[in-house]
């Protein structure tokens, strides 16, 4: 609800006025999820003595900047057959660094925050409805609300209604030039805002509308976004409402509207969304986007906001105890899905994803872009090994959804960040992520160059194919749909990072090598996929194997030298030395064995095609040396 108050008007005066609540909320209880059954059969690694369990590794949440939720991310997972969740929500949303705490509408695109507060929003105008070419909105310098230190501005909106209908015109906090600074989890958030209403209306309300995140259906509601409208309107007599139509919700705020009284309405969304929609969990929210409108319907509606403020009581490790705390009890209403906490470490770039237990939220105070780097390599990099955690390197061309670059700018851009990993070792990160059908303008064949060139430099990363979704809307569909597999014991946490760290692990694109196909190598039959041997034979005996290979496409068999290029040669070197037809593969028992020259140090990694030769898997690659290298070999990946 809102609390709304006057100057001079004592808070217990105010709570009694508002004690009588209007509150109307779905069925308490959660719809029974119609989901695809699961298959019973899980593909058994060449060896016997592991399974195959896909994982979905890079995944955002209400924790995050966007309108993906816990509980659409869990549905996503049951629904595509993705045996493991791993969360991996921002380190620094988590801890609200540089976010905004206060706005005191002196500029709609100039105001920066406070120090410490980020750069400028930009408020966009925006209408809806029949709305007339009398209405307005604008900054003002007079009249403003006494309460705001920094005196001299205040937001005007005015809308009149030409016809039947709700006419709105507001404005839109855009805050991605700030880093978007507001958006965040909105457990123990509190928002207050002043307003004085010009008199003379009743067909309206000024508006507070925040857009939060994406929930499946529930209670006879169906899957969508949820609201919360704050509709400040001229005091009747009577007293603020709160009432869920669907998925918004609606609250009354009602204040004095004589023209010159200011009033402070101050919201506790989580409060409200736990009354209005009671089978949910009212932490599973975020505030994703804001909006200050005015609406008519009917009268000349007219008002002012001044002196946004928010007040966050939850940050860091509190929030991710939180979420460990909802992952439990979602994980009643999906039992097929097994979910593990991760982090994405992001203060500034690069990002970095933490696999394992022991995670904490690391603190950034008094850290700067130029200092970044060496607190990754010297301390949390290190921490996170310490606790036996693995560390991926995400999205190394940058996170961006840019349109595909020129190849040759590409083929730049893959010999400049080769050139950064290998200077620096990866910062000593075990994973990198490579399925990425586009990112940053980069192609998936170029990532995975990247790739190639760091093995060719026997630099042992695991591959990782993921989706960085922040939305949980559709896995299936979405441009960048990568999951990843690996052969493991089980889904328990140290199982998964095991496989991981010995690179027994594939991935591909969800919609043509999901959940249920498989890809893996055997060389001499001992030395497992990932793994680096060292022999002295000229030639080598390699296994390939297949499940789930599309109609029509194929397997590809590539090898590249070990030759430790480095900045001398950047570039991939790997070459296709045999192909096979999924029909033929699967003819042959979904294996083959092959003899592969050794005579040079190399390895060797699977792709698979679809029927028009689009890469859409991957393995990892298995090594076959012949000494060791400069660097030695990690203890998972030793034959």
């Amino acid at each position: 609800m809102c609390d709304d108050h006057a100057p001079g008007l004592s808070r217990r005066q105010f709570l009694h006025g508002a004690g009588a609540l209007a509150v109307t909320a779905g069925v308490a209880g959660r719809v029974p999820r119609r989901l695809p059954p699961r298959s019973p059969a899980r593909p058994a690694a060449l060896d016997g003595t592991l399974l195959a369990y896909s994982m979905a590794m890079h995944i955002h949440s209400s924790f995050s900047e966007q309108s993906g939720s816990m509980d659409s991310q869990f549905y996503q997972a049951a629904a595509n057959g993705v045996d493991v969740l791993w969360l991996t929500d921002h380190d620094h949303r988590m801890d609200g660094i540089n976010y905004r705490q206060t706005v005191h509408f002196t500029s709609l695109t100039g105001e920066k925050g406070a120090p410490g507060q980020g750069g400028a929003w930009k408020w966009q105008e925006g209408t809806s409805g029949p709305v007339s070419g009398t209405s307005a909105g604008k900054i003002v310098t007079t009249p403003c609300s006494p309460r705001d230190p920094v005196a001299g501005g205040a937001l005007q909106l005015t809308v009149q209604a030409r016809g039947a209908g709700t006419a709105k015109l507001g404005f839109y906090a855009n805050s991605q030039p700030a880093a978007w600074n507001y958006r965040d989890n909105l457990t123990g958030q509190t928002l207050s805002i002043d307003v004085m209403l010009r008199p003379g209306w009743a067909k309206g309300y000024l508006e507070l509308l925040i857009d939060t995140s994406y929930h499946e259906a529930s209670a006879g509601r169906p899957a969508g976004l949820y609201s919360l409208s704050y509709r400040i309107v001229p005091a009747n007599g009577q007293p603020g409402t709160r009432v869920a139509q669907g998925n918004q919700g609606v609250m009354t705020c009602p204040v004095t509207a004589d023209g010159h009284t200011w009033t402070t309405v101050t919201i506790t969304p989580s409060t409200d969304i736990a009354a209005l929609w009671p089978d949910l969990d009212h932490r599973d929210f975020a505030l994703w986007e804001l909006f200050l409108n005015a609406a008519s319907t009917g009268d000349l509606v007219s008002g002012y906001f001044d002196y946004l403020n928010f007040s966050r009581t939850i940050s860091g490790g509190e929030f991710f105890s939180q979420q460990a705390d909802m992952i439990t009890a979602l994980g009643a209403a999906y039992p097929a899905v097994t979910a593990r906490q991760g982090l994405e470490v992001s203060g500034f770039l690069p990002h970095l994803n933490w696999f394992g237990d022991g995670i904490t939220v690391p603190g950034y105070q008094g850290v700067t872009a130029a200092g970044y780097s060496a607190l990754l390599t010297g301390t949390l990099v290190p921490q996170i090994h310490s606790t036996g955690g693995l560390v991926s390197y995400n999205h190394p061309f940058g996170y961006s959804d840019l349109p595909a670059y020129p190849q040759a700018t590409q083929d730049q851009m893959v010999a400049k960040t080769a050139g950064a990993l290998l200077g620096n070792n990866v910062m000593g990160c075990d994973l990198l992520e490579v399925g990425y059908n586009l990112r940053q303008g980069v192609d998936l064949a170029h990532h995975l160059s990247l790739w190639n060139v760091m093995s060719r430099n026997a630099v042992f990363l695991t591959g990782n194919g993921v989706s960085d979704d922040h939305f949980g809307t559709n896995w299936h569909g979405i441009r960048n749909n990568w999951i990843t597999s690996a052969w493991a014991a089980s889904t328990g946490t140290s199982d998964l990072t095991a496989a991981l760290a010995a690179g027994q692990a594939w991935c591909g694109s969800l919609s043509e090598f999901g959940a249920g196909a498989s890809l893996n190598l055997l060389v001499d039959g001992t030395c497992r996929m990932g793994s680096a041997s060292m022999s002295s034979l000229a030639q080598r005996v390699l296994t390939v194997a297949a499940t789930g290979i599309p109609a029509g496409g194929s397997l590809l068999v590539l090898q590249g030298d070990v030759d430790y290029a480095g900045l001398g040669d950047p570039s991939d070197n790997t070459q296709v030395i045999a192909s096979y037809s999924g029909t033929e593969l699967a003819a042959a028992g979904g294996q083959d064995t092959l003899t592969v020259n050794t005579s040079n140090e190399c390895f060797a990694v699977l792709h698979v095609t679809d029927a028009a030769g689009n890469t859409v898997a991957t393995s990892n690659p298995v090594w076959m040396l012949q000494k060791p290298p400069p660097n030695g070999i990690p203890a998972p990946r030793q034959a």
